[in-house]
């Protein structure tokens, strides 16, 4: 196994055991085991239990963000965004638990929470930027993606939390709305 395939199962570990139990309820010894690696060799790769979350961080972002590079925007609908968005409270919980994870270390803990507002900041822009064609305005472009990811982020919880929420209902709701809104900004340009 390579160094760089070594580094890479450690953060799909620490990733796995952070989400199922926290970051302060982890130790880089349960990452290596989760990992079937020794502790010392986790040392090795990363200086700290901090820097290994930030790079698990960068790892998902990437990934992310990667099945959409190949698109192109203009053949790429808002709303089949918006759907693959809603997918993955069901397909992938983890993701939103590690987003979770990180948003209350950032409230917490001024080194993290300047990685998190970066992650919030690129968050935001990922949805402002196909967007703005839209609304024709890129202020309200960035305002509307700051209200959709709080949307996203807010339903997934629910989703996560209360068995009788109806996340479909939610985001049909969710759809109709950005039809409207994205109708009356046509008219306003």
């Amino acid at each position: 196994m390579s160094a760089e395939d070594k580094r890479q199962k450690l953060i799909d570990a620490a990733y796995k055991v952070f989400s199922r139990n926290g970051f302060n309820n982890s130790s880089i010894k349960d990452v290596a085991k989760e990992a079937g690696i020794t502790p010392g060799l986790v040392h090795y790769y990363f200086k700290s239990k901090e820097e290994l979350l930030l790079s698990i961080q960068g790892h998902i972002q990437n990934q992310y963000h990667r099945q959409y590079d190949s698109q192109d925007e203009t053949t790429t609908s808002p709303i089949d965004v918006l759907l693959e968005i809603k997918s993955r409270v069901e397909k992938d919980p983890d993701w939103y638990r590690w987003r979770y994870e990180l948003y209350s270390l950032g409230v917490k803990n001024d080194s993290i929470k300047q990685e998190v507002a970066a992650i919030l900041q690129t968050g935001r822009e990922s949805i402002s930027n196909p967007i703005q064609g839209l609304v024709g305005n890129g202020e309200k472009a960035d305002a509307l993606a700051s209200i959709l990811l709080a949307c996203f982020d807010g339903l997934a919880l629910q989703k996560m939390i209360d068995d009788n929420y109806n996340h479909e209902q939610t985001y049909s709701l969710l759809i109709d709305l950005l039809q409207v809104y994205f109708k009356g900004s046509v008219h306003d340009k």
